[in-house]
């Protein structure tokens, strides 16, 4: 039976009564889930209220009796308890900022001393750096879930960013936030905001646990949560009064046998067989087909057998942008990125496929342009873990629910998948390859641009060459983002990192230092524009206590420079908002005790870049770029794939 408590939106409400509605609604909040069983709260603070049904407590006993191992001697304080959870899912690293509501966690951090913390400057570059962990970790021997931790009011809101960031990116992070006293919350209380009500629509699953009892079983909940299906974000929002109350006798959670049953999550949904063989039938009788490899990809470490099937079928693959980096970008099926700033190749392949076959990725504007105009004369294979992504932007001739690591697995070693040399369809391909080759290849040699300063193709293109393509690289948002996308030469599986569905300015030196934490063997370049570095450029600081080797390049032509150039195409060239006067960059670098080159001559360029590559430790590079550069093709936004511009000319 379904139970639904609601509470009219024209009724006369006393800011005191709703207050008080606000805190009778508590104990709903323990739990953010989609089920036949759910209980829907509607109160004028919170908004909509989905939570675990009103036998919640029960559940939560039950999941906790499944994990339970031995029980404790000596009681146990909520903070100790929260950590011990964190200890046992193997967490290494903590990210955050201190205050007054999880100050009673952060002391008894620095009494355990177990793990390593992390001060960012600012609370959003703390999110940054658990997403950087996160991501970067997937393709190592130990993958880890990014923790960060702020305290209440302006600490939790300033994760906010950060927080739907991952959620649109996909990427697994927990963060920890402290809350005023149970007894005080829905007072106004100093630095007292609604956590759970902003934070429900950005994450994955969001917990306010309002007993020490909860605790421990909702941070492992919340880590299995977070890393398990489609990846994203979770939030747990916990009382200062919580986290020091005692357990008379605290219940010990064996990780290793701990899998939540949460009601109406499905972390790895069962494959049809049935239509996989309608799958293969399909790709068997395609003359032109093409694959769209997405972030799915990367996230379930697929790389090198999408290789292998690529080379065994001939299909020839494009990449979304996080699809990036998931077998290398010269591969010869390889059609480099599509979509909005994709090359020519790739997108006039998919105007003229006849089977598209997308893996891991959810057609966003960006991939498809104008939804109308895409894959009209083309079948389409979805194969995606999330089913709410399956026909929501394109409709699918064979959906396949599934992790896609277990379908290319399975694909990979069909006998029935029949091997086509298609050579026709990548006859074809090459034309397309060649459309604008030249004129991208005269631009880059000659390097400078109509106001004769440097060209970021250029600059990008000499950073591929001389790091070979096997760096790390770490970009902001912007059109420094999508040079960077087109012209480095990816390598190394899993080696871009960057801000996608949000496209959050500020993303890339705080990822960076997470993903420098996460491999510290490899070598890691975050690139930014001049625009998106200073919007976190405090977290040198971080680089700076630390002592952690991230290349720092700033790619800085005077201008916010995506926006500018759509002011030239879109807008006839009135630079709204977008000229910016930038400060003196080595003057901080030095302030930070960071080694800095300014690069305004072609033939600086490479001599700076080894610098930096060589150099044992953190390096900052300024190249001044010329602010008239364009970055194409582009797809005009409404357009579909057949408007891409190719020329201005044209």
């Amino acid at each position: 039976m379904v139970e639904t408590i609601e509470t009219s939106s024209k009724m006369s409400t006393s800011p005191l009564k709703v207050k008080q509605m606000r805190k009778s609604c508590l104990p709903f909040l323990k739990y953010r889930l989609t089920s036949p069983q759910a209980t829907t709260v509607d109160n004028p603070i919170l908004g909509n209220i989905t939570a675990d049904g009103p036998l919640s407590t029960n559940r939560r006993k039950k999941a906790t009796d499944r994990c339970r191992q031995t029980k404790g001697k000596d009681p146990m304080k909520g903070t100790e308890l929260v950590l011990k959870a964190l200890i046992d899912n193997k967490v290494k690293f903590v990210f955050g900022y201190t205050g007054g509501a999880i100050m009673p966690i952060f002391d008894e951090m620095e009494k355990q001393k177990a793990f390593k913390f992390i001060m960012s400057r600012h609370e959003q570059g703390a999110v940054f750096m658990a997403q950087g962990i996160s991501r970067a970790s997937l393709s190592t021997h130990d993958p880890r879930t990014g923790v960060c931790m702020a305290t209440s009011g302006p600490g939790a809101m300033n994760l906010v960013t950060g927080i739907a960031d991952a959620g649109m990116d996909s990427v697994p992070v927990l963060a920890i936030t402290g809350q005023v006293p149970t007894g005080v919350i829905a007072t106004d209380a100093f630095q007292e905001s609604d956590v759970v009500g902003v934070m429900m629509p950005l994450t994955k699953q969001t917990y306010m646990p309002l007993s020490i009892d909860d605790i421990e079983s909702t941070i492992h909940e919340a880590m299995y949560v977070a890393s398990n299906g489609r990846s994203g974000p979770v939030v747990v929002d916990i009382p200062k009064d919580v986290q020091i109350q005692e357990a008379d006798s605290v219940c010990k959670i064996d990780p290793r046998a701990c899998q939540p049953k949460v009601p109406g999550y499905f972390a790895s949904p069962s494959l049809d067989m049935d239509r996989l063989k309608q799958a293969v039938s399909l790709i068997n009788k395609s003359v032109r087909p093409i694959i769209l490899c997405g972030h799915g990809v990367i996230s379930s470490n697929s790389g090198p057998t999408l290789q292998a099937l690529v080379e065994r079928s001939r299909i020839p693959v494009a990449f979304t942008l996080h699809g990036l980096s998931a077998i290398p970008v010269d591969h010869p099926a390889s059609l480099g990125m599509v979509g909005m700033h994709g090359t020519v190749e790739a997108n006039r392949a998919l105007l003229h496929a006849d089977l598209i076959i997308s893996l891991g990725m959810r057609f966003d504007d960006r991939v498809t342009g104008n939804l109308a105009e895409f894959a009209r004369h083309a079948e389409v294979i979805h194969v995606e873990i999330d089913p709410s992504e399956i026909d929501k932007n394109v409709k699918t001739t064979v959906a396949l629910n599934a992790d896609v690591k277990q379908v290319l697995d399975l694909l990979e070693r069909d006998p029935a998948l029949v091997s086509r040399p298609r050579n026709s369809w990548f006859a074809q391909i090459d034309t397309f390859r060649n459309e604008i080759a030249d004129q991208l290849n005269a631009e880059i040699d000659a390097g400078i641009g109509q106001e004769g300063q440097l060209l970021a193709k250029t600059i990008v293109s000499r950073l591929s060459h001389l790091t070979r393509g096997k760096d790390i690289i770490v970009g902001d948002v912007g059109q420094h983002q999508m040079i960077l996308a087109r012209f480095y030469n990816f390598q190394t599986v899993n080696s871009w990192f960057t801000s996608g569905g949000a496209g959050t300015m500020g993303c890339s030196l705080p990822m960076a230092i997470g993903v420098k934490l996460a491999r510290p063997d490899e070598r890691v370049w975050s690139v930014s524009g001049d625009g998106g570095f200073q919007m976190n450029i405090q977290e040198l600081g971080t680089i700076m206590e630390h002592g952690i080797d991230v290349k720092i390049v700033i790619m800085n032509n005077g201008y916010l420079g995506m926006v500018r150039q759509w002011q030239t195409l879109f807008y006839d060239g009135r630079y709204a908002g977008t000229p910016m006067k930038n400060p003196d960059y080595g003057a901080i670098a030095g302030a930070y005790g960071i080694p800095y080159l300014k690069v305004s001559e072609l033939d600086q360029v490479d001599a700076a870049i080894e610098a930096a590559r060589d150099h044992e430790g953190a390096f900052m590079l300024e190249f001044l770029c010329d602010p008239s550069e364009i970055v194409l093709p582009m797809i005009p936004a409404g357009g579909g794939i057949g408007d891409m511009i190719v020329s201005i000319s044209k």
